[in-house]
C-alpha cells in the first residue's frame, strides 16, 4: 500500500494525468490542490507548491518537492532504477528541463483557473517563458513548417493577439503551443489527414482556450 500522497494541480490536465499513472499503478495516492482547506497538511509550504508538485509521506509527515518527489516515488516502486534517478547530477540535468514545463503547464495544456477552491498556477516567470517560446519555436522549425494556408492563418492569429491582447507572453505562450501541435500533426498523419487533423486541432485549441 502506497504511502505517499501527491498534491497535485488538478485544473492542469498534465499534471492529472501522470499522478493518475502512479495511482493506477498504486505507487502513490493523490489529491487534488482546489480541495484543500486551508487547515490540511500545516507542514506543507503551498506556495513552494505551486511550483514543485508536494509528495506527502502520510507516515512521517515529510514533504518532498518537484523531482525529488518524482524521483522518490518512482525508485521506491522500481528499485533496480533507484541509484540513478535519486543521483543528483541526474536531478541537476532535469531540473531545467523541469522548471520549463512548470512554468508554462498553464500554457502548454491550456488550463484555466478552477471554479473554486486553491488555484496552485506558478507566478509568471519571464525568463521561462521565453525560454519555452524558444523552444517551441526551434521544434516547429526542426520538425517542418506548416503549409501555406494554415502558416498564413497563423500569421493573421498572431498579429490579431498581440493587437487584442495585453499579457503578449502569456497569449504567446498559448499560441505557440497550438502552433507546435498542428506542425507535429502535419509530420506525422500523411496527405489530406494531416491537414484536416492540423486544422480540426487548431479550431477546438483556439475554442478550447479563448472559451
Amino acid at each position: 500500500m502506497a504511502t505517499h500522497t501527491f498534491l497535485y494541480d488538478d485544473a492542469c490536465p498534465m499534471c492529472r494525468g501522470y499522478t493518475g499513472v502512479f495511482t493506477n499503478l498504486k505507487w502513490s495516492d493523490r489529491r487534488g490542490f482546489s480541495t484543500l482547506k486551508a487547515t490540511d497538511y500545516p507542514e506543507l509550504d503551498r506556495d513552494r507548491g505551486r511550483h514543485e508538485i508536494p509528495l506527502l509521506d502520510r507516515a512521517t509527515g515529510k514533504v518532498l518537492y518537484g523531482l525529488d518527489a518524482m524521483t522518490t516515488v518512482i525508485g521506491n516502486a522500481l528499485p533496480h532504477l533507484k541509484p540513478l534517478i535519486r543521483h543528483r547530477y541526474f536531478i541537476a540535468v532535469l531540473k531545467p528541463l523541469y522548471w520549463l514545463i512548470t512554468y508554462n503547464r498553464r500554457v502548454i495544456a491550456g488550463t484555466k483557473r478552477p471554479a473554486k477552491g486553491f488555484d496552485c498556477a506558478p507566478d509568471f516567470h519571464t525568463g521561462w517563458r521565453l525560454a519555452y517560446l524558444a523552444f517551441a519555436l526551434l521544434m516547429v522549425l526542426l520538425v517542418g513548417v506548416p503549409n501555406t494556408p494554415l502558416l498564413i492563418g497563423f500569421g493573421l492569429a498572431l498579429v490579431a493577439g498581440l493587437l487584442m491582447h495585453k499579457a503578449r507572453l502569456v497569449f504567446l505562450g498559448h499560441f505557440m503551443t497550438v502552433v507546435l501541435g498542428a506542425t507535429v500533426l502535419l509530420a506525422l498523419l500523411p496527405g489530406w489527414s494531416g491537414v484536416v487533423g492540423a486544422y480540426l486541432f487548431v479550431v477546438w485549441e483556439g475554442w478550447r482556450r479563448l472559451g
